[in-house]
């Protein structure tokens, strides 16, 4: 089976939109207390950076 057909579609579609449409935008208010935005957006990527440099050594020595 390749996926949903154009019944399904005709059928659904008007309430997945709905739905859609239903979701409240994620706002800078609805964050977790005390975490910034400056402080999200930098500190996934330098734990990564840390984790494979980390392994790489582990794996070198």
């Amino acid at each position: 089976m390749r996926g949903p057909g154009p019944k399904w579609h005709a059928k659904h579609t008007a309430s997945l939109v709905a739905a859609a449409g239903s979701q409240r935008p994620i706002t800078a208010d609805m964050r977790a207390p005390g975490v910034s935005l400056p402080v999200a957006t930098w500190i996934a990527p330098t734990a990564a950076a840390a984790l494979l440099g980390f392994v790489a050594v582990m794996v070198l020595a």
